[in-house]
């Protein structure tokens, strides 16, 4: 379990920020990860896809940069975690219906802002004709439920890996994408039942050439500049309205031995 710190004397930093990033194994990307903190210095970093059953290892590597880290792993698949610096009142809340079977969600509650901040790796669903697509929409919908109740009393951060394009215009060519379950019907309502929450996309209007998160390793899709955008920042609109600056940061996808995703950052001003 993680630590739990009150000390409502020391309040968030008033510049506050977030990256996530789908590192497709940790111990892989362990220099790139390295890079990342000492460079970007974030606040939080939510990670997705650590693909390794070590919550020791993974809670010492982040420890080494003064984090705290809480995570839920699973051998060679799945796995998130969210490492937190200069925080002193939050508190882990599990919810149980996302985790029994695979390690996809953390959930941070920030009190003293009343903030809740979901870390998800979404189910990629393929094939459509299978019951990976089937799983995938139930813990979308399940995940929906969470933030539905949550919602009612706290102000809403989800970020992650969705696994979902939910437009045309969010894909390079979607037309490759129409039998993959990314672009389904189903997924995006499901991907839309959250908007309708009044979540708002905080990359929304940025340019799409800029706003692709995920390059295939085929065929050097990177260099193409040939992405989807599948990685989000979902808030309230509160938090909305406080967020600073947005950017894909896209260096790290030209590094050696690069993920296939790009980090995504946000900078709130709370």
């Amino acid at each position: 379990m993680p630590k739990i710190l009150v000390d409502a004397g020391v309040p968030l930093v008033s510049k506050l920020k977030l990256i996530s990033w789908n590192v497709n194994s940790l111990r892989a990307r362990e220099p790139l990860v390295q890079k990342l903190i000492e460079k970007e210095n974030p606040d939080i970093l939510c990670v997705q896809e650590l693909k390794i059953n070590d919550g020791e290892y993974i809670d010492n590597f982040f420890t080494s940069y003064d984090y705290q880290t809480i995570s839920q792993t699973q051998k060679s698949y799945n796995g998130v975690s969210i490492s937190i610096k200069n925080q002193n009142n939050f508190k882990e809340l599990k919810l149980s219906k996302l985790n029994d079977h695979q390690a996809r969600n953390n959930t941070v509650i920030f009190q003293d802002k009343n903030i809740v901040l979901l870390n998800n790796y979404f189910p990629n669903g393929n094939p459509i004709d299978s019951e990976k697509f089937d799983f995938k929409k139930q813990w979308m919908d399940e995940l929906y439920n969470e933030v539905k109740n949550l919602k009612k009393k706290y102000e809403i951060i989800i970020t992650g890996d969705f696994n979902v394009i939910p437009e045309d215009d969010d894909a390079h060519d979607i037309k490759k994408y129409k039998k993959d379950a990314l672009a389904q019907p189903e997924s995006r309502k499901e991907f839309y039942k959250y908007l309708n929450l009044d979540l708002l996309d905080v990359f929304k209007n940025q340019p799409k050439n800029q706003s692709y998160t995920f390059f295939d390793y085929k065929t050097y899709k990177f260099g193409k500049e040939e992405g989807i955008r599948i990685d989000f920042f979902l808030t309230s609109p509160f938090l909305k309205s406080k967020v600073m600056k947005v950017k894909v940061l896209k260096e790290y996808r030209e590094m050696e031995r690069p993920s296939d995703h790009c980090p995504i950052m946000m900078q709130l001003n709370i």
